[in-house]
């Protein structure tokens, strides 16, 4: 199975420990911790040769940066070779301090960037806390009554401070479907304009509250290009923290092929055949085409696809 970015299942998240703060603390000071900083909702990144590894400070190498730190900044992300991982939302960024660190040559950025070279760990660490720092940057008010919130359980857990509202708020992740529709030898490709110049993916769309995902599948399409599917099947699925999405893979089979673009929706699909979609990864941009980017569900659609056509 090809390598699924943003998630491992090397990490364990130890939610037991969440409320443990001795121990957490016990495990900051004896050095048995690794902080990721994330800036701005974007992550650290350490120049190794022509790749980028994450960047994953000690305690002293935080402390030398922001002497004043405490439990109650950090959210705990989880433990993998007996290392507690915790993640810190930095007030400003702080690369330049960051390079005085064995002389490390630091980048900031979206993590989408520098993804290829990062190991399954490293991707899914820095995903989660991403993930979850944007989930705090957006809850520092209460949803309900509006009150300022304080952070409970190791930052999995934001709760209202206001006496007669006390709202527990918990992390959120929106599920939507990601769809390859085929069509005997083709498959469908659209694009959106938020999509990277020449880029054509797979459709996708927000589950809504009430529907299956199935139905939410046969909706999407319907809407985006005019035509029902049949055959629906699950693929896979990946945590897409861009900001805070559970992407839900599917193949399902087009009735026709006819399109009816919903142009308000995306601008512009076509089918393609398994020799376009080959050459397509040989190199990856020909005749003004590119296919999703290597990180994505999407793209691993694509290539499960190729591999398992029959002709």
């Amino acid at each position: 199975m090809s390598k699924i970015f943003y998630t491992s299942g090397e990490i364990d998240r130890y939610s037991e420990l969440r409320g443990k703060y001795e121990l957490l603390n016990e495990v900051i000071l004896n050095g048995n911790a690794r902080f990721i900083p994330i800036w701005e909702n974007q992550n650290f990144f350490v120049k190794n040769n022509d790749d980028f590894n994450a960047l994953f400070l000690k305690t002293d190498e935080l402390k030398s940066i922001i002497s004043n730190f405490k439990l109650e900044d950090l959210i705990f992300l989880g433990v993998t070779s007996k290392i507690y991982y915790f993640s810190i939302n930095l007030s400003k960024n702080y690369t330049e301090n960051f390079k005085l660190i064995n002389n490390q040559e630091i980048e900031c950025g979206d993590l989408r960037l520098f993804s290829r070279t990062l190991n399954q760990t490293e991707s899914s660490f820095l995903a989660l806390a991403k993930g979850m720092t944007f989930w705090h940057m957006n809850n520092r008010f209460c949803s309900v009554c509006g009150a300022k919130t304080i952070v409970r359980e190791a930052g999995f857990v934001i709760k209202c401070i206001e006496k007669d509202c006390e709202t527990s708020h918990f992390p959120r992740t929106d599920p939507a479907m990601i769809t390859l529709i085929s069509f005997q030898n083709e498959i469908l490709l659209a694009r959106s304009p938020r999509f990277p110049e020449r880029m054509y993916s797979t459709l996708a769309g927000f589950v809504e509250p009430g529907e299956t995902l199935e139905q939410a599948v046969y909706r999407e399409v319907f809407e985006e290009v005019g035509i029902g599917v049949k055959n629906i099947s699950y693929f896979g699925s990946q945590p897409w923290p861009f900001p805070a999405s559970l992407m839900l893979g599917f193949f399902a089979e087009a009735e026709k092929k006819e399109l009816k673009i919903d142009y308000n929706e995306i601008e512009d699909a076509q089918w393609f055949t398994f020799e376009n979609i080959e050459k397509l990864t040989h190199p990856s941009i020909i005749d003004g085409f590119k296919l999703p980017r290597a990180d994505s569900i999407a793209r691993r659609l694509v290539n499960f696809w190729l591999k398992n056509y029959k002709g």
